[in-house]
């Protein structure tokens, strides 16, 4: 619904979608804060997009979210939100403080470790060294400094011989310090009436850290009496061990009697009832059948307890009998289904019905097991990106994907494939289209005029092993799917339309001779068996 309103002018978009998710309500309800506190950041975010509106030449919705993610890996996000004065703690970075004034102003972990040059080392905290190299001789995203209209006040790369690069390199560490002040500086003027900075010697690592130049400085101003050093810890000896990683906080569970303060009669019997649960289950997942215990001694809520677990026990035992003797409970299928839907019809009728009639949460797949790196780059490599849903990701309804980390065997084995020199028509094609009664939603990797010039081939990138019998006739589905799909939006007879599925790392093109028509898949949707 929301996607057919991206027409809308931007500022009218973004309401229409708080107001469709519902952000108002759920702000207003989590935060416990009045209405107008509690949705500032959604005003903010609204008048950020008004603003973008006016401001931008083309204010499309893709345009808009490239400003935000330019935003948030660029400029550390968009301006909080701003309300009266409330009495809590805010929690903010330096860059979203900028502008803003508190009574008191805490700044904390002013640790450091300085390089042989003085320059911050890894794991120093606040100045710390860059996340991403700020030279552009090191980092192709930096726009070279000769290029840009600042290059007065920026490093200057006199030659490219060791000497030259190295002093450019110190130059170029010397400015990000600067840099790191200049935040600094912004952090500790936040406060009106009182400022806090501390710092500490131990993290994550097992040599301490020191404290920041910046701690020392304000410490140095303490010490002639513009304010307090409430506590400066010595520096830790040379051979000290971090405290934190020498006694890791171990505890046992469940927690023992006389533990964290359990020692009254109620927590002794929960402990030995957690403790007999646990011998419970080991025994169950080793076989050993233990005698029942009875219910003595329980109480009659504890009882009627157990006789609702027993009878939740026998109706899923009961529902899991009906579903191994096929006792034929019939599942209507959803007005909207995906393709991936369709191919799961045709491979296990039973067990879509299942998920259909009690959807279940899925195992979490790693994002690498969707190949999605390697379509990615085929969209870059053809100059094209389209907006996409989650359950869209190119790749999505693949599944046996081949893991990300081969991106670069896939590159090299599609460059030498037949498609290499071939341009397409059309990427990324998202479809909606009627099949039998039901509306079908997918997305095409890629379609081609056929070599005749005369029809076109939908192809479907794989970066798994081709399938072989059965499950080479049930992934055919997915193509007889696009070939309609795809007949459809050109407006062409249906024979007019061939598909095929390419195995990138095998470097074979499939084309089934005999995939089904928009008659063959509404008799699948039917539950006619395909094929």
């Amino acid at each position: 619904m929301l996607r057919g309103q991206v027409g809308l002018p931007l500022p009218d978009l973004v309401n229409e979608v708080e107001r469709a998710l519902g952000l108002d309500i759920e702000v207003a309800a989590r935060s416990g804060l009045d209405p107008v506190t509690a949705r500032a950041d959604l005003d903010a975010f609204i008048d950020s997009a008004a603003r973008f509106a006016g401001d931008a030449e083309d204010p499309t919705l893709g345009a808009f979210l490239a400003y935000l993610k330019a935003a948030e890996t660029e400029e550390f996000g968009l301006e909080a939100g701003r309300v009266g004065e409330t009495d809590s703690v805010k929690l903010l970075t330096v860059h979203a403080s900028k502008g803003l004034e508190w009574p008191v102003v805490i700044v904390p972990g002013l640790s450091f470790t300085a390089q042989k040059n003085g320059n911050p080392a890894k794991g120093s905290i606040f100045p710390s060294p860059p996340a991403n190299a700020t030279r552009w001789t090191a980092n192709p995203r930096v726009l070279p400094f000769p290029l840009r209209g600042d290059r007065a006040d920026l490093p200057h790369l006199a030659g490219l011989e060791k000497d030259d690069l190295a002093a450019f390199e110190q130059a170029c560490a010397e400015r990000d310090v600067r840099e790191e002040r200049r935040l600094a500086y912004v952090a500790v003027t936040r406060a009106s009436a009182l400022l806090i900075v501390t710092g500490y010697w131990w993290g994550s690592s097992g040599r301490p850290l020191g404290p920041s130049p910046f701690l020392e400085e304000v410490r140095e101003v303490c010490a002639a009496g513009a304010g307090k050093i409430v506590a400066w810890a010595a520096r830790p000896p040379q051979d000290a061990t971090n405290p934190l990683l020498a006694d890791p906080e171990e505890a046992p569970w469940p927690a023992a009697p006389g533990d964290r303060g359990h020692t009254d009669l109620s927590a002794r019997e929960r402990y030995e009832a957690v403790v007999e649960g646990a011998r419970m289950v080991e025994d169950a997942m080793a076989g050993r059948v233990r005698p029942w215990a009875g219910d003595e001694g329980l109480a009659a809520s504890e009882r009627a307890r157990m006789s609702a677990w027993a009878r939740d026990v026998e109706l899923l035992l009961a529902e899991r009998d009906r579903g191994r003797g096929g006792d034929g409970t019939l599942v209507e299928l959803p007005g909207h289904l995906s393709v991936s839907s369709l191919v799961s019809l045709a491979r296990d009728p039973a067990a879509l019905a299942r998920q259909i009639r009690r959807p279940m949460p899925r195992p979490p797949a790693p994002y690498a097991r969707r190949g999605t790196a390697f379509h990615s780059w085929l969209e870059g490599r053809w100059g094209q990106q389209r907006l996409l849903d989650p359950d869209e990701l190119p790749g999505a309804a693949d599944e046996d994907a081949a893991d990300d980390g081969d991106l670069a065997r896939l590159q090299d084995a599609f460059e030498s494939s037949e498609w290499a020199a071939r341009e397409p028509l059309d990427i990324e094609v998202p479809f909606e289209t009627i099949i039998g009664d039901r509306l079908v939603r997918g997305r095409m990797d890629a379609v081609f005029r056929s070599r005749d010039g005369t029809g076109y081939e939908v192809v479907d990138w794989k970066t798994g092993r081709p399938p072989s019998g059965d499950d080479a006739r049930f992934a055919s589905v997915q193509l007889a799917a696009y070939r309609v799909a795809w007949a459809q939006l050109a407006g062409v007879p249906v024979a007019e339309v061939s598909a095929a599925f390419h195995y990138v790392r095998a470097g074979v093109t499939v084309r089934p001779a005999d995939l089904l028509d928009a008659a063959g898949l509404a008799a699948l949707l039917d539950g006619v068996p395909a094929g």
